[in-house]
């Protein structure tokens, strides 16, 4: 019987050696296509960035052309009005820019302002949450229930004290 244990014992360990060697070749291939996705995205942030950069490139030669355009129309029209002829119109350049077209591609994005949280939901929220952990610890019992009507109460108070800031502060400001 001792034999056989032996052997199970001595199979088993030379088998888990042998695993090894395969979960080895399966953690070096895992690693590699670790690498290689990283590098695939390596690329691909390039590509974005390319495109970016071309369609960057593209919006300044059509802003330079529309500014040409713009200075050939306004000497045509410049020359047509100091000989005094009417019909000049003709000979002027067809091309209509519009402004707004450029302008909204260059133009700064305007961020709005965030609305800033009033004292009176400030002090509900911060209420909320003080009452309601506090009337959970002082409720052993039924923390849950503590939670709730401590949570009430705080929001109740909070809210009460953050509308007296706020009254005062519009009362400083006026």
């Amino acid at each position: 019987m001792k034999q056989l244990l032996v052997i199970f014992t001595a199979a088993t360990l030379l088998s888990a050696c042998n695993n090894n060697k395969s979960d080895s070749a399966e953690v070096q291939q895992a690693k590699q296509m670790a690498i290689d996705s990283m590098k695939m995205e390596a690329k691909v942030q390039q590509a974005k960035q390319s495109a970016i950069d071309s369609m960057r490139m593209e919006e300044v030669k059509k802003e330079e052309s529309v500014d040409k355009n713009d200075k050939t129309a306004s000497n045509s029209l410049t020359a047509v009005h100091e000989k005094g002829s009417a019909v000049v119109a003709s000979n002027a350049s067809p091309t209509v820019s519009t402004p707004s077209a450029s302008s909204e591609t260059a133009a700064p994005v305007v961020h709005k302002k965030k609305k800033k949280m009033s004292n009176t939901v400030k002090g509900a929220l911060i209420g909320a949450g003080v009452g309601a952990i506090s009337g959970a610890v002082i409720d052993k019992n039924r923390p849950g229930k503590g939670a709730v009507i401590g949570g009430l109460i705080g929001a109740g108070v909070g809210a009460g004290t953050g509308a007296i800031i706020d009254k005062k502060e519009r009362q400083r400001g006026n």
